[in-house]
């Protein structure tokens, strides 16, 4: 009998359970169509089919293996620690389920403490093994055996008792499993999974049979089903939630086969590597897949790899950033290249082949939607910008875990930026806890610049530090053919140089006070690589725990940079030999240029103070040369009045300002008040404080446009600080958005009209400044934009 064109897809209403429920339906409905192709090591063998019949009796075998009387185990939670071909992985876990057990996935990469704080805190008393992971089983059943908590521990059954076809047996039958006497109920844990550990040990998610389901029905698995997409998802890693995605539910929902390596039990399973992954997606002749940006970043410097990507209907990557560099370079060569976020407490809900939905193109690939149909989205502010994403618990999402103080809900501390010009659009911008705060106040999110950084061919991994520091710093590590040791200044300067392009690049698009400098990169030792989590993304905290001693180090070194070792002092102290001698430390950050410039005037006989806000004090190198030769002759330089210089800067803007005709309007009712960035910390308070004072007439606050309304912005800026929130329903405030640096702010004018018309004058104005900044980098921020205020009221007839 000939194998339909399309397959019968199970339903998606809940009325089968997705496990073992959905290998029943294509064992009775589609027994012979491919369930899965498996690709050998020879590029030129063809893949060897395996089709869901063969699958569904697979389970049935797995739970006769450890249910041998018949009988069903009453929910008794299984750990799975096992290290194997992803073809057995993928029938023991129905299997467990088939038998009434809870099956647990472990990643084997677990150290013996996580392994154990995850079975103590899931009452797990029983755990599935096999000899290669004898030494680590021992030490967790040791540290268990000291808490008395006691562990069963059961074999992983060889691969040709469970697919005898891989022994040479194409006969042997198996009898039918009993089925449960009872219906699922849609709140029965089925199997737990575990986070990442990004962020510590790992933490146990129970996934129920209503998550089960709606992952089923998310877009990265439902969505494939009338494109006929065959996933190659070889390479990830059975026990994790991208995998339970794509390996397992994927070929479940559609019908269409998943792409795996060729099991080689009872050798071990194949290492992913890019060009192993590359041959068996060409021999499994799959059309979609799914993979860790690492990966991709591999693919992207190879054009025939490249060109064998465009013929992909998807490109699909997930667990960390791509570098932008290289994301663009496979966009344009034509590749069809989708960002993908998730995660195992709530599973992976943004769309896939959503070019066009919010205006989305192919250019738009770091950028992701959300389904408003199947999940509830909240954003919060975080006031610099970024919005940490909640997801709110719905009827079509139930997040596995619930932690929002208001309402049922998760809240992911992932943080987003929305689309400039493009609504619905949103980018990863890195974690909460990622976030670095400089000893400043300034706040850097690093994981663009990472992003950017680790596209660059020397580079394995990324990672930027300086919480409560002044200045950020970077730890490389590089790749192995490219291996420096870290004790070898000559072999660090020369990687540093090597990166700075890429380093360059990446501070093109950072704040300055987020931006890179050559002293301040170290690099990995290779007997201390960077630690990460089975996704590939490095664990930030327990990396800069790692090299919290070269991290300290590195500080203890810029901070004795203001000694002269190392920086030979100019042969005159005149202007011109000073000029030339500054251009050569041009490149460095005032910080290291004042040190610098301290340490050298050490060699001269005065030894004067070089005052803290030198460098920004005499912005120029001229400037800076003769200042530098005062002070070397005098013993002190003594820049220009800081009101003298401010005066100097109103003057010069004042000339050209209107004049007005008339005298100024009268203002008899009160004052009227406009308040820009009211959204920030100290912008909220001054809104607070003009609301509650009786004597102003109105109050108007000017924004920037953002994927939230202002409103929505300032009353969670009023929440986040214990504002009165009952003060914006006031009706003498009006929140508009614009820009102040636009012709007319940026608005109607109409709205621009009845300010003029109200009369008043802006009492405050919020901005961000930069640590120590002089005159002349005040000028374009403050000045220009005061001008713009000014000019406005002046030519209304409000002040002369």
């Amino acid at each position: 009998m000939s194998t339909p064109a399309r397959p019968a897809i199970p339903p998606l209403d809940g009325s089968v359970a997705v496990l073992p429920g959905f290998v029943d339906f294509h064992d009775q409905h589609n027994p012979d169509r491919e369930w899965a192709r498996l690709a050998h090591d020879d590029p030129d063998a063809p893949y060897t089919p395996v089709t869901f019949r063969e699958y569904a009796d697979a389970t049935h075998r797995v739970a006769h293996a450890f249910r041998p009387d018949g009988t069903r185990a009453q929910g008794e939670l299984v750990a799975v620690l096992i290290h194997c071909d992803a073809l057995l992985y993928l029938a023991v876990i129905p299997g467990l389920v088939r038998a009434g057990f809870v099956p647990f996935p472990m990643s084997p990469k677990n150290s013996a403490p996580a392994i154990v704080s995850m079975l103590e805190k899931t009452a797990c008393h029983r755990l599935i093994s096999q000899p290669a992971l004898d030494p680590l089983v021992a030490a967790v059943q040791a540290d268990l055996a000291q808490r008395h908590h006691a562990l069963a521990v059961d074999g992983l059954p060889a691969l040709e008792r469970i697919f005898p076809r891989f022994g040479g047996d194409t006969t042997a039958a198996v009898a039918r499993f009993p089925p449960p006497e009872k219906p699922h109920d849609k709140y029965d844990i089925v199997l737990y999974l575990h986070s990442s550990g990004s962020t510590g040990f790992p933490k146990p998610i129970p996934q129920r049979q209503c998550a089960i389901l709606q992952w089923s029905s998310s877009s990265v698995v439902a969505d494939a089903r009338g494109r006929g997409i065959v996933w190659g998802s070889h390479a990830l890693p059975t026990f994790h939630t991208m995998a339970i995605h794509m390996q397992l539910y994927a070929p479940l929902v559609t019908g269409y086969a998943v792409g795996l390596y060729a099991p080689r039990a009872p050798a071990a399973p194949v290492v992913p590597t890019p060009a192993n992954l590359l041959a068996a997606c060409r021999a499994s002749r799959v059309n979609g897949i799914p993979i860790v940006p690492a990966i991709v970043e591999a693919w992207a410097q190879d054009a025939d790899t490249v060109a064998y990507l465009r013929t992909l209907d998807a490109l699909m990557f997930a667990g960390g950033p791509l570098s932008e560099t290289n994301g663009d370079r496979l966009v344009r060569a034509g590749v069809t290249l989708f960002a993908v976020y998730g995660g195992t407490e709530y599973g992976v809900y943004t769309r896939v082949f959503d070019v066009g939905a919010h205006g989305k193109t192919a250019d738009d690939w770091a950028w992701m939607t959300f389904p408003e149909d199947r999940v509830r989205v909240r954003w919060d502010p975080q006031g610099d910008g970024t919005y940490e994403l909640q997801y709110l618990t719905c009827a079509t999402h139930d997040p596995a875990v619930e932690n929002l103080p208001d309402v049922r809900g998760y809240a992911t501390s992932d943080l987003f930026v929305p689309h400039p010009t493009k609504p619905g659009l949103w980018k990863v911008a890195g974690r909460k806890d990622d976030v670095l705060v400089l000893g400043t106040g300034e706040k850097v999110v690093p994981l663009q610049q990472e992003g950017i950084l680790t596209a660059a061919p020397e580079v394995a991994g990324a990672l930027m530090f300086g919480r409560g520091r002044t200045q950020c710093g970077l730890l490389v590590e590089p790749r192995p053919e490219h291996a420096v040791d870290p004790r070898d200044p000559a072999a660090l300067v020369a990687f540093r140089n090597r990166i700075w392009p890429a380093v360059e690049e990446a501070n093109r698009i950072a704040p300055s006070f987020a931006r890179i400098f050559k002293e301040m990169i170290i690099t990995t030792d290779p007997a201390r690589p960077l630690p990460r989590a089975a996704k590939g993304t490095i664990v930030r905290p327990q990396a800069v725990s790692l090299y919290a001693e070269d991290i300290e180090k590195l500080y203890t070194v810029v901070e004795e940079s203001a000694d002269a070792k190392g920086v030979a002092p100019p042969d005159a102290w005149d202007a011109t030999t000073l000029e030339a001698w500054l251009a050569q430390l041009a490149a460095l950050h005032a910080t290291f240029l004042r040190n610098r410039i301290a340490g050298a005037l050490r060699a001269h006989p005065t030894a004067p103070r070089v005052p803290p806000s030198f460098v920004y004090d005499h912005p120029t190198l001229r400037e800076l040369a003769r200042a530098l030769a005062d002070l070397a002759a005098q013993g002190a330089a003594e820049p220009e009045d800081a009101g003298a210089a401010v005066q100097r800067m109103l003057d010069a803007y004042a000339r050209h300002l209107p004049i007005p005709h008339g005298g100024p309007r009268p203002v008899d009712e009160g004052p009227t008040v406009l308040l820009t960035g009211s959204t920030g910390n100290l912008g909220a308070h001054v809104l607070a404080a003009l609301l509650g004072d009786t004597r102003m007439r109105r109050v108007y606050t000017l924004n920037r446009a953002a994927a939230l309304p202002v409103a929505e912005r300032q009353a969670a800026a009023f929440a986040a600080r214990g504002l009165p929130g009952a003060l914006l329903a006031d009706a003498r405030l009006t929140q508009l958005t614009g820009d102040v640096t636009a012709a007319g702010f940026g608005l109607p004018a109409a709205q621009l009209d009845a300010g003029a018309e109200a009369g008043g004058l802006p009492a405050f104005a919020t901005g961000t400044l930069e640590a120590l900044p002089g005159v002349a980098e005040l000028e374009p921020l403050g000045a220009r934009h005061a001008e713009a205020w000014v000019r406005y009221w002046r030519a209304q007839g409000f002040i002369e």
